[in-house]
């Protein structure tokens, strides 16, 4: 059994109302403790009510989501699952709760009830893990938009998390600051073992990930590794957008040029191009 899973879940919102809207139907997956996991899907596919059920701020209509072993629908483990699941959402201005940076990350471990020394011990190292130690008397709202995001996740790493979910943290950003977060994120997963959960419907950040799960309509429509990039024409009925390379690299094939697959990134297709080249 994985840390989170899914088993069966169907999720409508406005349940028992006749206008009540079905966003998963049927849904199962898992992930594994200390894995990265790239959730994607198009606008409405049912991306951030995942996000929600997994650390059960929504509850399922039908199914099962454990986490750690504890049903979410278990009212006593709320508590549990909540201190074990971290969700970090899509505008950072949401979140912040204080004027000075080191109080908002603060927030959290007071919550749990800490004590003082500990609580200090956790901002000190959360700062630390994404890179922003140097701004914890600063005010939050003289931050770019990547540095407010990397405070966000310094906010939920401090209550130490098993997984950290990311709901689409990085879809008001800039190129730049995207890249700032999507660097804490790998340095998190790969340092620190932390469990990642990326909700995202950039292509490119899904290629970081360990594993990809496709999500259109509020169903799984493909769960798989690398591999799942060669289904192009799946991933674009899907409502998502190859990476440049890979695009590139489909239209190529389609024309007659024997490209191996998947192509994902620049690097590789300029290799495959010149293996081509000088073969010929």
């Amino acid at each position: 059994m994985g840390f989170v899973e899914f088993q069966n879940v169907s999720f409508s919102y406005n349940e028992g109302y006749e206008a009540q809207t079905r966003a998963l139907e049927n849904v199962s997956f898992s992930v594994e403790e200390g894995e990265f996991v790239a959730l994607v899907g198009h606008n409405g596919s049912g991306k951030s009510t995942v996000a929600k059920l997994m650390n059960a701020l929504l509850l399922p209509s039908a199914g099962r989501v454990i986490v750690d072993g504890m049903d979410t629908s278990d009212k006593k483990s709320l508590f549990e699952i909540r201190k074990r699941v971290g969700v970090v959402f899509q505008n950072p201005d949401n979140q912040m709760i204080a004027t000075i940076i080191e109080d908002d990350v603060a927030f959290g471990p007071e919550n749990i009830g800490l004590k003082s020394d500990e609580i200090r011990k956790r901002v000190d190292w959360a700062l630390e893990a994404v890179g922003m130690s140097e701004h914890k008397k600063g005010t939050p709202f003289r931050l770019s938009g990547g540095q407010k995001q990397r405070i966000a996740i310094a906010g939920v790493l401090a209550v130490k998390p098993r997984v950290l979910v990311l709901d689409e943290s990085t879809a008001m950003l800039d190129p730049s600051g995207r890249e700032e977060v999507m660097s804490v994120v790998e340095r998190l997963n790969r340092e620190e073992k932390m469990t990642v959960v990326m909700i995202t419907h950039f292509m490119d950040e899904a290629l970081k990930a360990d594993r990809m799960i496709v999500l259109s309509d509020g169903k799984v429509l493909m769960n798989g590794g690398r591999e799942l990039f060669e289904r192009t024409d799946e991933i674009k009925r899907a409502g998502l957008d190859l990476p440049v390379a890979g695009y590139v690299a489909d239209k190529l094939r389609k024309s007659g040029v024997p490209l191996p697959s998947p192509i994902t990134d620049e690097n590789e297709l300029v290799e495959a191009l010149c293996r081509l080249k000088f073969k010929n």
